[in-house]
């Protein structure tokens, strides 16, 4: 199985954008990932995004920097980021959405790197998480 390159950042929901947007984002981010080849996750609670992005390396790195200039994101910030042999660690699609409703995501502002993987992994059973389905 080939290595394949993960990325997980932090960010908040502009002050500019209404979290009515999010729904814009899933629908073109599930189409746009598909095409890809991407995996991921993203996890919502109102004001912060986190999402996992799992691909090859150039394709994740791409996305991750459209993310950081998409307007209706402040304060992106990458967590962690490495190859892994482990695919599809956190989306078992082109893009699975969870909402969060604490402050759960607020635990991931002050970890970096490998520990993003252990509280990410141990924040997933509390989310209110889509069914897993087939991508479009």
């Amino acid at each position: 199985m080939p290595n394949v390159y993960q990325l997980i950042y932090l960010s908040r929901l502009a002050e500019t954008s209404s979290p009515a947007c999010v729904a814009e984002i899933v629908r073109a981010a599930r189409q746009r990932n598909l095409a890809s080849h991407i995996n991921s996750l993203l996890v919502f609670d109102g004001w912060r995004f986190c999402q996992t992005l799992e691909g090859e390396y150039a394709v994740v790195c791409d996305l991750a920097d459209r993310i950081r200039r998409d307007e209706r994101h402040t304060g992106f910030r990458v967590l962690h980021q490495a190859e892994s042999s482990a695919e599809n660690l956190f989306g078992r699609s082109s893009l699975d959405y969870a909402l969060s409703y604490d402050d759960s995501l607020g635990g991931l502002e002050a970890v970096r790197g490998p520990e993003t993987l252990a509280l990410l992994s141990g924040l997933l059973p509390g989310l209110d998480r889509e069914p897993a389905r087939p991508d479009l």
